[in-house]
């Protein structure tokens, strides 16, 4: 075994693997004890910790694997550790915990304590990365994380988004810079940290785009989310007026920020929010959003237009399809009552070129019945 400081150490065990009945002759006492003993004998066995979870994260883990994340990353994982699995797991020795354990675990989560199933996956594969991390370094010999399975997945409730008339109304309810902020917001598509981290070297006028190469979270500046979030977004003519207006009147250098706080600092999206947005949200009679429901309204203006999917997931700089038809392409309401109305006209017409007569598809219907 292997002690909480990496020395070995040894532990004697003594079992019972049969009866004089069970095997009566030496020989084959002996050959039983030798398959049982095999992994040993041939060095297959690796030595097993007796750490227990809690000391192996904060200890081993942590100090190990934050600073190669990013560090809205390591918060994340800071505060899931802390949470919840210390408290689950923490006084549990590492090669205790058994893939039955982790299993009751998410359903405990899930459908007792109602978190989300994205909170949910997010554990289970946490525990899975840690698991994977000392099985790697010999501390356990499998991950008992893999093979988990969560609680089938609820039923998407549609994200908040805003149609055309509350956009409008909610823009001219706004004051600086929030009022600017959401303009770009729902023109462009991009995230509240990506807007926030914006400089004037990145958007380039002569091109008419906005270079996508830095987010901020808590002043923390970092790469975007992902590889596909490193992107080029198309300004039009109008968010182009916008931009220019804000550029003339600046009196800083290429590098400051685009919306800079009073002192020239990131602005707090949360501050932001409280100040700005809600308020302006109330006034202008639209649902209370956050600002991430912009990108949603970005993506739903263009699923609503007719736009290819790749092109919202372009916009949005999401590495998998997926995830933009699955959260955010939304069809607005208004919009798809008037498909509907299209393709009705566009039966009739097929059924009497000449127009719809005594009653259209309805009453034909009625005819072929009888």
């Amino acid at each position: 075994m292997l002690r909480a400081d990496g020395t070995l150490t040894t532990i004697r065990r003594s079992e019972v693997v049969g009866t004089l009945r069970d095997l009566p002759k030496k020989s084959q006492a002996q050959a039983f004890l030798e398959s049982r003993l095999h992994d040993l004998n041939h060095n297959a066995r690796k030595p097993q910790s007796l750490m227990h979870f809690g000391d192996f994260v904060l200890s081993q883990w942590e100090p190990a694997i934050y600073p190669t994340l990013k560090f809205a990353t390591s918060r994340n994982y800071k505060n899931l550790v802390r949470r919840h699995l210390l408290p689950a797991f923490g006084d549990e020795p590492l090669v205790g915990i058994k893939r039955q354990a982790i299993q009751g675990f998410v359903v405990q989560k899930m459908l007792r304590e109602k978190y989300s199933w994205k909170t949910t996956l997010n554990l289970r594969n946490l525990l899975g990365t840690i698991f994977a991390t000392a099985e790697s370094w010999d501390y356990v010999t499998v991950n008992p994380a893999r093979g988990v399975k969560l609680p089938a997945r609820p039923l998407d409730q549609a994200g908040a988004f805003l149609t055309v008339e509350e956009v409008n109304r909610l823009v001219l309810e706004l004051e600086e810079p929030a009022r600017s902020i959401s303009v770009t917001a729902v023109l462009t598509g991009m995230r509240i940290g990506e807007l926030l981290a914006l400089r004037w070297s990145n958007v380039d006028f002569e091109r008419r785009v906005i270079r996508v190469r830095e987010t901020v979270y808590e002043s923390h500046v970092s790469t975007p989310k992902t590889r596909s979030g490193i992107r080029d977004v198309p300004v039009g003519p109008r968010l182009e007026r916008l931009l220019r207006e804000r550029s003339a009147r600046r009196q800083t250098s290429e590098d400051s920020l685009v919306f800079p706080s009073r002192n020239g600092t990131y602005l707090l999206p949360g501050n932001l929010h409280k100040r700005y947005l809600l308020p302006a949200c109330l006034k202008a009679n639209v649902p209370a959003i956050s600002w991430h429901a912009f990108r949603r309204t970005h993506a739903t203006f263009l699923s609503d237009m007719g736009e290819p999917l790749k092109i919202a997931q372009a916009q949005l700089g999401h590495s998998n399809l997926s995830t933009t038809a699955d959260i955010y392409a939304k069809v607005v309401p208004a919009s798809q009552r008037a498909a509907v109305e299209r393709l009705e006209r566009f039966v009739e017409r097929s059924v009497d070129p000449n127009g719809p007569k005594s009653g259209g598809l309805v009453e034909t219907a009625k005819n072929l019945i009888q």
